[in-house]
């Protein structure tokens, strides 16, 4: 109920804001995007809070995703021109893997969940990503469903090989595979440590 002293006091300006403004509308993520044949550099954006790029990646239900002042290049042909776009349109089932460039997004501890590490080799075409897969704990490798599930996964401490045509191997920290191009999923036994 509103009285005559409420009306004439002055609210501060930080509480007379509607709540929206005080919450993020979106939050840009840098990625580099593996295609068949191309690599595409820019953001992704998702609306709300800060989030990780495979939260993003696996949260979006369109066909596609919208990236904003991104590059389109060769990465393998380094005489090829880079191209420069304000706006790229992707095609979800066109990408093969990601790797997120610049600050990483942590997880909230509240979301946080205790994985196991499996480790792993997945086969794409024209490129290995050797690396571990987190897996729940109790989870068997043999059943869950891993080649041709529609999500994409991380893998984390990678190596990235390529095709016998362009023998060029890399590491890279984490990376996003998109678990329905995968040609082939195996596990290994982890390396005894190195005495």
């Amino acid at each position: 109920m509103e009285t005559e002293a409420t009306q004439d006091a002055e609210i501060p300006a930080h509480f007379a804001a509607p709540i929206d403004d005080f919450a993020p509308r979106f939050t840009g993520v840098a990625v580099e995007m593996l295609l068949d044949s191309y690599r595409v550099t820019g953001e992704l954006f998702a609306p709300g809070v800060p989030r990780r790029l495979v939260d993003i990646l696996n949260s979006n239900d369109l066909p596609y995703f919208v990236m904003h002042s991104g590059t389109l290049d060769d990465p393998f042909n380094p005489d090829t021109d880079t191209k420069t776009f304000d706006l790229i349109q992707l095609d979800r089932a066109g990408i093969l893997f990601a790797m997120p460039r610049g600050e990483v997004q942590k997880p909230d501890p509240f979301e946080v969940v205790r994985k196991k590490r499996v480790p792993s080799t997945a086969v794409l075409p024209g490129f290995k990503v050797t690396g571990e897969l987190h897996l729940m704990p109790d989870a068997d490798p043999a059943l869950v469903a891993v080649v041709s599930d529609h999500h994409f996964v991380p893998f984390t401490e990678v190596t990235v090989v390529t095709d016998k045509g362009r023998p060029q191997s890399w590491h890279e920290p984490l990376v996003i595979v998109n678990m329905t191009r995968v040609l082939f999923y195996g596990t290994r036994k982890a390396e005894p440590p190195a005495s």
